[in-house]
């Protein structure tokens, strides 16, 4: 497989690493303005060119540099994105559809920091309602907060243009259960923790159901647990051979 990055922080550089030891194809560029990659081929703002050549792109930036990349991605290649708060631009949301049906290319979502994404989706019209509660150190949130701080709570769209880069798990969410004005987001600053901890609550007739996750990020904006998550999806993309496909 012909493979570019666009952005190539922590995720991505655990993304980069697992293509090597996999030996999933071959990594046709790396569009970043800060990094420093030896032996790669590391380019500063986009290059068409270099898209043409790819069949994957894998996107771990921000929500704006998506934005201004999404038609040279998706006139190529599919897109594997991390940037999940992109979409509560619901021009932005239409816009990748009507990309894809184009030039007949696929968006890979992944679940990220959580667990069961597969099963919001599959329960996506009973939910009668779907909460998430985060709770991250303020630096995470680039706060300054010396107590416990509610920051934020109400619909998961506003939330999104709020603090794109900590709440991809509310915007995966949203998406794959009943929509951005539906869902319910409540995000707390905390000076006492270390981890990114979700709580998720699903209630429909005859169901309710609630997951608590926490990964150790000691101020920084994704877990510990996300780069593994991340490996994870990419193998389910690139992987024909599979002995055990988990459904």
């Amino acid at each position: 497989m012909k493979i570019g990055f666009l952005g190539c922080g922590k995720i991505g550089s655990k993304l980069l690493a697992h293509i090597k030891e996999e030996n999933y194809g071959e990594v046709v560029f790396i569009q970043d303005p800060f990094a420093e990659i030896p032996g790669e081929n590391v380019i500063r703002q986009q290059e068409e060119s270099c898209y043409a050549k790819t069949e994957l792109v894998i996107e771990c930036a921000t929500a704006p540099v998506l934005k201004e990349n999404i038609e040279v991605i998706l006139k190529y290649a599919d897109l594997l994105m991390f940037s999940v708060t992109a979409f509560a631009d619901s021009v932005f949301s239409d816009r990748v559809d009507t990309l894809c049906k184009t030039y007949g290319h696929t968006v890979y979502l992944p679940h990220g920091a959580i667990l069961g994404l597969d099963g919001i989706f599959d329960g996506r019209k009973v939910w009668n309602s779907v909460t998430i509660e985060t709770t991250k150190n303020p630096k995470s949130l680039g706060r300054e907060d010396t107590e416990r701080t509610i920051v934020y709570e109400g619909a998961t769209r506003q939330v999104c243009d709020l603090y794109p880069r900590n709440v991809n798990v509310h915007a995966a969410i949203a998406l794959a259960g009943i929509g951005f004005d539906k869902t319910q987001s409540k995000i707390i600053s905390d000076p006492a923790v270390n981890t990114n901890a979700h709580r998720i609550i699903l209630k429909g007739e005859g169901m309710d159901i609630s997951m608590d996750i926490s990964s150790y990020a000691a101020g920084a904006v994704t877990g510990a647990y996300t780069p593994y998550s991340a490996c994870g999806s990419l193998d389910r993309i690139c992987k024909q051979d599979r002995d055990r496909v988990f459904v």
